[in-house]
């Protein structure tokens, strides 16, 4: 059979804007008996009161004429706007039929369940069906005995020595070829010595078990990979026990005519496990550095792995029980990228012990990535932990310095506990639901610290399972203006991570008002057929990316142009950079239940493109102090209920709670500086929460369970605290000096707070 070279393949491959056909496919879904994944009970139109369907029904055809999108894609093409239209007639008869009674929605709830039921074993050719048949109670996230175990029968085990360019082998299942050792049978393989420039090929049957034990190891193949596991059931390296093995490979691979699956220096067909306590040093130096087609699974030893591209690759699934990890990527350090079956392309670590610097995403899994313990020390040049669906954090210690966004999952991120500290990312949370559960988490970020966004469930992403079969190398693809192609595309729900419940179910702002006409603003002050037009909050993809928009039944006024305030709302020149109420998605959530959250923003400190939602835990921002940004930001409701919240930032964009059963505070009439000291304090001088700024700021927001209906309280600035912690943080300690101001917690907004056409719960600023 001929030969040839292989090249490595260009890392600069793109990832497309969304398909129109798989687009319109999801939007149609939606549209149809729900706009939430397929382990989420439906919402039904049937449902609701009357008044809810018409708006329901309004945002339906929205988003299946429009896409959904932000506002900075482009426009569709002439077909697909008339692919739009049919799909908007569809949803007519579809909702229009579920308003008289709620059977037509039990049987297409039931037809659905049924059919995600069906889906989540079998593989599917579009990602957003994976996405609506995942579930996260389906993956199997164990280990095997034999994982486990890394013992070996010496006595009985076939030894095979290396020696320069060639090998001897001591028992059976095992013969030489020049420098190539080819292993035919199951059983135990003791491997030691230096190959120069040579190979171990596993050729077995497909029933065989393998277990290789490195012990003291040395194996370079300039033309492909060291070791390559061509076909077994499952092959298992151990590495013994105070030993130092070693795997390397050259540049270029030379390959079989019509085969180039060979892209890593330990190479794997079958279902791959590595165990032991002795150290492994991978030097890739052609792209990956371990990889196995199927299940990669670790559960000790010493691995150290520099690698062109990813360190660590298994594309059914990567499972972590324990070891230690040194990873310099130029790729992904730890990646599954299987997209077509929804119980595979995970990554789930239960223990061990990384230090990771990735030229892409530390971590990245197609469907879900599980963390219940570890250390991490991470730096990336993208996101630091990325998943295209899922992502639960229930446990570990994390350091994390991430270019892009420190945790980023498309539908839905749940922190349960972990100790994380991010000392530099552009966004640290991000997903389209949020929540916040437990842990303690502190997070210093360029733009915003937690941020809930439309997921993009795309099928253009690096890693179909055909692309990277067949050799191209993967990555996420191109940013334009800072943002990734498709970024605010389609939303999809899903079910709570592996471990809880979301309290409420999905709440989360659903009292968003379709916008009418064009999303487009002019600019601030500026008129559009007659109509003011403000100008837009940046960076919100949903509510004015490209300009500002009007809430359906809004103010006529401007939209965030300086002059009169509207009445009834906030004084003037409050907001005047804000978007427009109503314009968010009902996607989209931030919830916290508990745990600390210690963020510092230098855009939106808790960014939400729909609701937010505090019941409990302990929340301490320092939000901007550029008027562009906000310590809080959301685009349709936001209320409390519990939990301890004190937040800082600039008046401009200054957002209260709309409601909540638990009293709060707000104003932006203050004025302070970085190393200042921010208070809240009863009548008798205790300190109920208080922060030290790390900038500038010019408003406070505030909630305690120690508040009550109509209270008053004094606002503390630069005053000296007793018994804070590092972050300036006390509910137990006295403050004295400083500026003082008399404050009024409440369950409703102040007559200077909502009703404002620069968002709801826009906060008047005195000028």
């Amino acid at each position: 059979m001929g030969k040839r070279t292989a090249e490595k393949a260009s890392a600069g491959s793109e990832k497309g804007l969304f398909a129109d056909a798989q687009s319109l496919k999801q939007s149609s879904l939606r549209c149809g008996t729900r706009f939430v994944g397929a382990a989420e009970e439906p919402r039904q139109v049937a449902g609701s009161s009357p008044s809810d369907n018409a708006r329901s029904l309004k945002q339906s055809s929205l988003r299946c004429g429009t896409r959904f999108v932000g506002a900075a894609e482009g426009a569709w093409s002439g077909r697909m706007r008339r692919l739009a239209a049919l799909c908007i007639a569809a949803v007519l008869v579809f909702s229009l039929s579920g308003l008289g009674g709620c059977s037509a929605g039990e049987q297409s709830s039931s037809a659905a369940s049924s059919d995600a039921a069906a889906a989540v074993g079998s593989e599917s050719s579009a990602f957003e069906d994976v996405a609506a048949a995942f579930d996260v109670s389906a993956l199997d996230l164990d280990y095997s005995k034999r994982d486990l175990d890394a013992s070996y029968d010496e006595a009985s085990a076939t030894r095979i020595a290396l020696s320069g360019s060639s090998a001897s082998v001591d028992g059976s299942g095992a013969v030489v070829d020049g420098s190539t050792v080819t292993i035919s049978s199951g059983g135990t393989y003791i491997i030691s010595g230096e190959l120069s420039s040579g190979q171990i090929v596993v050729d077995a049957s497909d029933d065989a078990k393998v277990q290789l034990v490195l012990a003291g190891a040395t194996i370079h193949n300039e033309n492909g990979p060291a070791i390559y596991a061509k076909s077994a059931d499952k092959c298992f390296v151990t590495l013994a026990d105070g030993t130092q093995n070693s795997l390397s490979d050259g540049t270029e691979y030379t390959l079989e005519d019509d085969s180039d699956e060979l892209y890593a220096t330990l190479f794997c067909c079958c279902d791959f496990t590595i165990n032991g306590t002795g150290a492994l040093n991978v030097t890739a130096n052609y792209r990956h550095g371990i990889c196995s087609k199927d299940d990669l699974v670790v559960t000790g030893g010493i691995l150290n792995v520099t690698a062109v591209e990813d360190c660590l690759r298994g594309r059914d699934c990567v499972k972590i029980a324990d070891g230690s990890f040194s990873l310099v990527a130029g790729g992904d350090g730890i990646k599954s990228n299987k997209d077509a079956k929804a119980t595979q392309g995970f990554v789930s670590i239960t223990g061990g012990a990384f230090s990771i610097d990735a030229g892409d995403d530390a971590v990245q899994a197609k469907t879900y990535i599980g963390i219940t313990g570890g250390t991490f020390s991470v730096t990336s040049a993208d996101d630091a932990f990325h998943s295209d669906l899922q992502m639960a954090i229930a446990g570990g210690e994390f350091t994390v310095s991430a270019g892009d966004d420190a945790f980023h999952a498309e539908t839905e991120l749940a922190v349960d506990g972990g100790i994380i500290d991010v000392t530099s990312c552009c966004e640290g949370f991000e997903a389209e639901k949020v929540y916040v559960n437990g842990g303690d988490t502190s997070i210093v970020a360029s733009d915003d610290t937690v941020n809930s966004s439309a997921a993009d469930l795309s099928d253009s992403s690096d890693e179909s399972e055909g692309a990277n079969d067949n050799g191209a190398p993967g990555e996420r693809g191109i940013t334009v203006n800072g943002e990734t192609p498709g970024k605010g595309g389609l939303a999809a729900g899903g079910s709570p991570a592996d471990g809880g419940s979301f309290p409420g179910g999905d709440q989360g702002g659903s009292s968003g008002q379709v916008p009418q006409g064009s999303a487009q603003g002019q600019g601030e002050g500026q008129a559009q057929n007659g109509t003011p037009q403000g100008k837009a909050a940046q960076g919100d993809a949903l509510r004015g990316e490209q300009g500002g928009m009007q809430g359906e039944g809004g103010p006529s006024q401007e939209a965030g142009s300086q002059g009169d305030a509207p009445q009834g709302g906030a004084p003037q020149d409050a907001g005047n950079q804000g978007g427009a109420p109503g314009a968010g998605s009902s996607d989209c959530l931030i919830r916290i239940n508990g745990g600390t959250l210690v963020l510092d923003s230098a855009g939106d400190a808790i960014d939400s493109n729909g609701s937010v939602e505090i019941t409990g835990g302990t929340v301490l921002v320092n939000g901007p102090s550029s008027d562009g940004d906000g310590a809080f930001d959301y685009d349709s409701e936001a209320n409390v209920s519990g939990g301890t919240v004190l937040m800082i930032g600039s008046s401009r964009m200054a957002q209260s709670f709309l409601s909540g059963t638990q009293p709060f505070l707000c104003t932006a009439n203050v004025s302070g500086n970085a190393g200042d000291t921010v208070a809240i304090a009863d009548a008798n001088g205790n300190v109920i929460a208080s922060i030290t700024a790390t900038k500038q700021f010019g408003m406070v927001l505030a909630s305690s369970p120690k508040f009550t209906e109509g209270g008053e309280y004094t606002l503390v600035i630069g005053g000296v605290l007793t018994n804070a912690d590092a972050h300036g943080y006390t509910d137990s300690g006295t403050v004295t000096g400083g500026s003082s101001t008399s404050v009024t917690a409440s369950t409703t907004p102040s007559s200077s707070v909502g009703d404002m056409e620069s968002g709801p719960g826009a906060v008047g600023v005195a000028r």
